[in-house]
């Protein structure tokens, strides 16, 4: 049965997006082709999908909601039912859709996204088996990529770690907090020692789950420059093959506001930079679609920022992306600091809405040639 991504596969990790069968793909092809034929795949979606379906509707609402100047002159109940035809059929979630600009793209441009429910699939048949645990679990990654950190992290896990966590509150008066069990920012606060009773302080928080808390990065006053409340990190997305480290997409996440998170998924605004030479090529922009020539509040300018010592920031990534067998595709997150660059985290399946949007450039060739080597060599 022949497919529009060659490497198509359903990861079990996330819920089930497409009902894969023959007469799926063939209402897809005539979907593809006619608004009729849309009309018919999304009803056979609505029909034997129906829980899916349904809970779909409220982000799809929220969606059109938000990004409703973008559709201006278009029917509703049209767009939403293109959103949900490019879910199934092409794996693009509500949001990525706006973001991407789906809602003025042809079928050919939307083939060439790396979708997101893809993304999962991709990284489960490229990564080592241990990849997923060793990098969901923050506290173990720090560990295995210690020397990249440049300063302390600590885990605790259980009332037992309260011993070391009160140690660790003596070594530093401010620190941040971060949840295991989170993502994309949320749930992450900057704790200060004199405001708290660390005891207490503690119960309450291994009480919600395990957790790690880490020395602060002092941001290096080049990047600090752009909004100082915040470390603004970078989104850097590899692929290594043959030893040799392809980067595909890096983006600078910038905070906004009081914001001490740069996460888009925070509100915050990112911006796309050139790998080779370290420079911003794009204005910046949010998960509202809203764009950003010149940061809203330090008026300073983005397109065109030169990030320091950029040599030494791909000497970093190489080291990171080589260190561990088995890390074939992973989105790392890295900072300039007053120590010079250093690695914040890394990500097993680490979101590439951001690495894609800002220039509206779909990277699934660039992707699948890196594929096609990796799967030739595992042969």
């Amino acid at each position: 049965m022949k497919r529009m991504d060659k490497y198509f596969g359903m990861s079990p990790r996330i819920a089930r997006w497409k009902l894969n069968n023959g007469f799926e793909n063939l209402l897809g092809k005539w979907a593809d082709k006619s608004e009729w034929g849309k009309r018919l795949y999304v009803f056979y979606y609505q029909l034997f999908d129906a829980k899916y379906y349904v809970g779909g509707r409220p982000f799809i609402n929220k969606q059109l909601d938000t990004f409703k100047a973008d559709w201006k002159g278009l029917r509703r109940k049209d767009v939403a039912r293109d959103m949900i035809y490019c879910l199934h059929r092409f794996g693009i979630n509500f949001q990525d859709y706006w973001i991407y600009g789906f809602v003025n793209k042809s079928h050919y441009c939307r083939t060439s996204f790396v979708p997101d429910k893809l993304r999962y699939h991709y990284c489960d048949i490229l990564n080592a088996p241990g990849i997923l645990p060793l990098m969901t679990d923050k506290y173990a990654c720090y560990q295995k990529y210690k020397e990249f950190f440049k300063r302390e992290v600590l885990g605790c896990y259980q009332l037992d770690d309260q011993d070391t966590f009160l140690a660790f509150a003596d070594r530093h008066e401010r620190f941040i907090f971060k949840p295991l069990t989170e993502h994309s920012g949320h749930g992450i606060r900057i704790i200060s020692v004199k405001d708290e009773d660390m005891e207490l302080l503690f119960t309450e928080l291994i009480s919600k789950g395990p957790f790690i808390v880490e020395e602060l990065i002092v941001q290096g006053k080049e990047t600090a420059l752009m909004h100082p409340a915040s470390v603004n990190s970078f989104r850097v997305a590899t692929f290594v093959v043959d030893e040799e480290v392809h980067i595909f997409g890096i983006t600078w996440r910038i905070g906004v506001g009081n914001a001490v998170m740069d996460n888009a998924g925070a509100g915050g605004i990112y911006a796309s930079v050139n790998p080779v030479h370290g420079f911003v090529q794009t204005d910046a922009m949010n998960y509202r679609g809203e764009h950003y020539s010149i940061h809203p509040n330090s008026k300073v300018r983005i397109i065109g920022y030169q990030l320091p010592e950029w040599g030494e920031a791909l000497s970093l990534i190489k080291a990171m992306a080589t260190k561990v067998k088995g890390t074939t595709l992973i989105a790392w997150d890295i900072a300039y600091s007053d120590k010079g660059w250093l690695m914040v985290e890394a990500n097993e399946n680490g979101d590439w809405s951001i690495i894609q949007s800002n220039k509206q450039e779909g990277k699934k060739a660039e992707l699948h040639s890196y594929m096609d080597r990796y799967f030739k060599n595992d042969k």
